[in-house]
């Protein structure tokens, strides 16, 4: 089903299904497959007519973008993951799919963003984000190496309202196919340098160092006391917007020249989207294969990668990392696993630290996997209850989504998260951006703020076209 299908012989199709599977109303699914497509390309066509939208981008793995919810639910206090759950599994039981998949990629999806935390023991700070969103998206489309799926999602109430949807998957089906005339912009990447906003993050920055030594300082303090063996602190800049930025531009300057990163955008509206590129994917599940990341440990990529490998505090930093994701693991009665070797991967101006964890299970809850496995090390500490105290009390800000898991899950089980870190959020008329540090026991005040800064600017020139904020 590409180029050569056409509406008659679809229409006939889904009709036969829908006679066979559905009585005459019902929740319903519609898949075709389409050409390769660019992705970015197809997002910057649609992006703007549908006030909700969400962006998945990898280079070796199932991307995808998604437009418009069919089904949603959002959540503002606990129990997000069994909510998420229930979710999940109420909306795939009732979907019917009335067109074949012939590839595990092309499965229907549910695509999900949780909160750092619930924020239950911060009062003081509430959020403004809820505590978890999950969205069947009622447009998705899928791209897995050379294949493209294009999904519709929806309610119909007999074939009248069948055709309609039918008649508006193929309307998007060629403006898809068609994306590559219809768009006038240059496929280049554009080079502008917006030196007043690089000013005004500098200025920001160089005025919340007070802060940032302050509660890195005393991080430090409670690792050496013995409250805590690691604990990851923040800091959170914001600076007004003067114009709107060019979030598609944005996107391919993250893939070029951060690559190895996940490219990810959840735009609730025009008013507030968050995006960015980040390096951690928490895992991934594709039946029988479940991969977990420790990802800690930081250096500038143009620095001697030796020096990473062999410094015992970063060493140290990321086996915290390791231990808690095994024994998420086996508190997920899973033991049989292996372990690759460590080794440094950059992601840009940024390398890290970088274990995988392979294992091999039938099947698994994702939900139960992401409440084990989140906030792990990498972005929270550990004890992990402690250090989220201690974070709720040091940080003058709500981390909502900042290294909050968003993914998907399938309808055959399927899944995989990512961290949301690495990345901005424009709210209003404002950008935001946060960046944190891993303290552990020998960790200097002055490293530690260097790299909090080296995180930063990583993503703030990318964002403002700069090669080197000032």
């Amino acid at each position: 089903m590409k180029n050569d299908l056409n509406l008659t012989d679809f229409l006939k199709d889904v009709f036969s299904s829908f006679d066979k599977k559905v009585e005459n109303s019902g929740l319903v699914s519609i898949c075709v497959e389409i050409p390769r497509i660019d992705l970015f390309q197809v997002y910057e066509l649609l992006i703007n007519k549908y006030p909700f939208s969400s962006l998945w981008e990898e280079s070796n793995g199932i991307s995808y973008i998604a437009f418009e919810k069919c089904k949603y639910v959002t959540l503002d206090g606990p129990k997000r993951f069994e909510v998420a759950k229930e979710f999940n599994s109420e909306n795939f039981k009732n979907l019917i799919n009335l067109t074949n998949e012939s590839h595990t990629s092309a499965l229907s999806k549910i695509i999900y963003l949780f909160s750092f935390s619930e924020n239950l023991n911060n009062k003081n700070l509430p959020s403004d984000i809820p505590s978890m969103e999950a969205i069947l998206p009622k447009i998705l489309i899928t791209k897995s190496g050379k294949n493209c799926w294009l999904r519709i999602n929806g309610h119909v109430e007999g074939k009248s309202s069948l055709r309609t949807l039918i008649e508006e998957i193929w309307t998007i089906r060629n403006q898809v196919i068609n994306s590559g005339s219809e768009l006038i912009k240059s496929s280049g990447l554009k080079t502008r340098f917006d030196f007043p906003y690089i000013d005004d993050f500098s200025r920001s920055l160089e005025t919340s160092k007070i802060y940032m030594k302050k509660i890195v300082n005393r991080g430090i303090q409670l690792v050496e006391k013995g409250t805590l063996e690691k604990i990851v602190l923040a800091n959170r800049i914001k600076i007004k917007l003067k114009n709107k930025l060019d979030l598609v531009e944005i996107l391919k300057r993250f893939k070029k020249k951060q690559p190895n990163t996940f490219r990810y955008v959840w735009k609730r509206n025009s008013k507030d989207i968050l995006f960015g590129a980040s390096p951690e994917k928490l895992f991934s599940f594709s039946k029988p294969n479940l991969t977990l990341e420790a990802l800690a440990g930081t250096i500038s990529t143009n620095s001697n990668f030796k020096k990473l490998l062999k410094s015992t505090k970063d060493l140290k930093e990321h086996n915290y990392v390791i231990q808690y994701l095994i024994k998420s693991l086996e508190v997920s009665k899973i033991t049989n696993f292996k372990k690759s070797d460590i080794k440094v991967n950059s992601f840009g101006d940024i390398s890290h630290l970088q274990t995988f964890i392979f294992s091999k299970v039938e099947n698994i809850c994702p939900f139960e996997l992401l409440k084990n496995l989140h906030p792990s090390p990498a972005v929270c500490g550990y004890p992990k209850n402690v250090a989220l105290d201690w974070i709720n009390t040091l940080e003058s800000f709500p981390r909502g989504n900042y290294a909050s898991p968003m993914g998907w899950v399938d309808s055959s089980g399927n899944a995989s998260f990512l961290l949301a870190i690495r990345g901005a959020r424009c709210i209003e008329e404002n950008i935001e951006f946060t960046a944190g540090s891993g303290i552990v026991s020998g960790s200097v005040l002055e490293k530690e703020i260097d790299e909090i800064k080296l995180k930063f600017e990583s993503i703030v020139k990318q964002i403002f076209c700069s090669k080197n904020p000032r």
